[in-house]
């Protein structure tokens, strides 16, 4: 049975830490973030997800993304659902494999594994991504994370970019099959957890000159 994020007194104060979002000015990229910190332990340890977006960002219309993670090195593999859900939305999984970061975009209809999804592009970033002794960290902007067609039906979801969206996570202490390949299977997450993720607060207004300047992975 899967261990939900809401499971005992720490785990609901978990919940609350990632429902919290805060600016981060990042050094490395010179983005502006809206930073979230997932509880996956007790210990205090957990996963950072960071989110920029172009001031150019409209309302009901798809926009790029840029994505950044920090995660500990015991983590196997890490998630995120940008629709908040498992199910019908574009969906990231990513690990280390030696010192690199290896990310895949994924999709499923079904609480299965979910396959390999063309619908989201990710270009990973040399600046931003790194790891040292205790953390790995990836950059990667995201074309096609921020609108999607979950039923078929033709009929677009978007994320709204004045204001909170519901994300999602996972985590799993066991790392993927092949962990070189992004198209690797990977094993059921352990944890899994929700929060409003402030899409305001990363608004770049001087987006195209900062992303440019990044080095492609």
């Amino acid at each position: 049975m899967l261990k939900n994020i809401w499971l005992g007194l720490v785990a609901l104060a978990g919940m609350a830490a990632a429902a919290d979002t805060a600016i981060y000015q990042d050094p490395d990229t010179g983005l502006t973030f809206s930073s979230a910190f997932a509880l996956y332990k007790s210990d205090g340890r957990g996963i950072t997800f960071r989110i920029a977006i172009p001031a150019s960002a409209q309302q009901y219309a798809p926009f790029d993304a840029v994505l950044q993670v920090v995660v500990p090195n015991d983590v196997g593999w890490a998630g995120l659902a940008w629709g908040g859900s498992m199910t019908r939305n574009p969906l990231l999984a990513a690990w280390k494999n030696g010192n690199n970061a290896v990310i895949t975009s994924r999709w499923t209809s079904q609480h299965t594994l979910p396959p390999t999804y063309a619908g989201s592009q990710y270009t990973l970033y040399k600046t931003g991504t790194k790891s040292n002794s205790t953390h790995w960290q990836f950059t990667a902007k995201c074309t096609g994370c921020t609108s999607w067609d979950g039923d078929g039906s033709g009929t677009t979801r978007y994320l709204n970019p004045k204001g909170g969206n519901r994300l999602a996570f996972a985590y799993s202490p066991s790392k993927p099959s092949n962990p070189s390949s992004a198209s690797s299977s990977f094993p059921v997450h352990d944890v899994h957890g929700y929060w409003s993720h402030d899409f305001n607060a990363a608004i770049n207004q001087n987006w195209d000159a900062v992303v440019q300047k990044l080095v492609v992975q």
